[in-house]
């Protein structure tokens, strides 16, 4: 594994890097900025690769879950250009989103404005997840979690087994490594970045190899089909991506159809969806979550109303917003975490001292 300072450096680099984008091109039009543009292309999967500049509208996908009413939050975790924040929102959730990149934050934001919804999301690291507990009725990860190292994973599974109510659920997106499409070709490439720490590769466990991770953290694993003939693909796709693509997102969608009439195939699928529920006693919801509603429901629109149900990385202390919201602060900690664009950054590795 590699060494501590290694890692926080990726970490940082992680957290302030950008795109390289294309210059745009003259005359562009699309309710979608040409910067996001090329975020969704390079986030929704291969079957994007040609969509720069050709999305005329936001793609809006829906989230397969039942909806809900009331005041549930919603967590995603790696959040990327805010796809299933939208998504969240459209099933009646509150959508927060984590992710480790502040562009994709502040990008999430904007789509989540620019289509009249409500929402927030925070600079965190999935291996550190900086939320009080007993937080969240809902936790969703896509395409995310499976870029990790096996200790990224466990860590991660071990916070939102933390932070999820006891009513709540997981549902979590991964890859199969018995698929149909995997084994023959995705595998054998991840065996060779699988044990570098700071690899984003694509780990691929099988359905029985899950279990045994999950049942050590959260309860009631479940798995179902997600998607064949690759990782990631949904019924939307059809919408959005080019003709060739259509054929095989059909495709896809066609293995999904029998995987469902057929149970026992679902074990060959690609990509599969994880579902399980908080391990241990039953606890009552945290008491920052009255305060973030009332927050909430007096301005959706300032970020910062996240600050109560957020704790430190380091430390596991109260967070205290600075009189001039441009500090995170751990209470009694001496050290506080930077704001940038209403965008608190919780990472272990950005703490400072006051």
């Amino acid at each position: 594994m590699q060494d501590s300072n290694s890692i926080i450096e990726k970490n940082r680099e992680k957290i302030y890097e950008k795109l390289n984008y294309q210059p745009q091109p003259e005359n562009y039009f699309s309710e979608i900025p040409w910067t996001v543009q090329q975020q969704i292309s390079a986030t929704n999967g291969i079957h994007y690769g040609d969509r720069v500049g050709k999305l005329k509208k936001y793609p809006i996908y829906e989230l397969p879950v039942p909806s809900v009413t009331g005041n549930r939050l919603f967590l995603d975790i790696g959040c990327g250009w805010g796809r299933w924040l939208v998504g969240g929102s459209n099933k009646g959730y509150i959508p927060i989103g984590i992710d480790l990149r502040l562009e994709f934050c502040e990008t999430a934001r904007k789509v989540l404005n620019d289509l009249n919804k409500n929402g927030y999301t925070v600079v965190a690291d999935l291996e550190n997840i900086p939320f009080k507990d007993n937080i969240f009725d809902l936790i969703w990860s896509f395409s995310v979690i499976q870029h990790t190292h096996y200790n990224r994973l466990v860590n991660c599974l071990d916070h939102i087994n933390r932070i999820i109510r006891s009513d709540g659920f997981t549902k979590l997106e991964f890859p199969n490594k018995k698929g149909l499409r995997n084994r023959q070709n995705n595998v054998k490439n991840s065996e060779i970045n699988k044990d570098n720490y700071n690899s984003w590769c694509v780990r691929y466990y099988t359905p029985n190899e899950y279990k045994q991770i999950f049942d050590k953290y959260l309860k009631d694993f479940s798995y179902s089909n997600h998607s064949f003939l690759g990782i990631g693909v949904l019924k939307e796709d059809l919408k959005y991506v080019s003709l060739k693509n259509k054929l095989l997102c059909s495709a896809s969608l066609l293995g999904s159809l029998i995987a469902n009439i057929i149970p026992g195939v679902k074990q060959f699928s690609d990509s599969i969806y994880i579902t399980a529920h908080k391990r241990g006693n039953a606890q009552s919801p945290n008491s920052a979550i009255d305060t973030f509603i009332k927050a909430h429901t007096l301005n959706p629109n300032d970020n910062l109303n996240i600050i109560p149900l957020l704790r430190c990385p380091k430390y596991g202390d109260e967070i205290i917003l600075s009189s001039d919201r441009t500090k995170a602060i751990s209470g009694k900690n001496g050290i506080y975490y930077p704001i940038e664009k209403d965008i608190p950054i919780m990472i272990v590795s950005e703490a400072r001292n006051l």
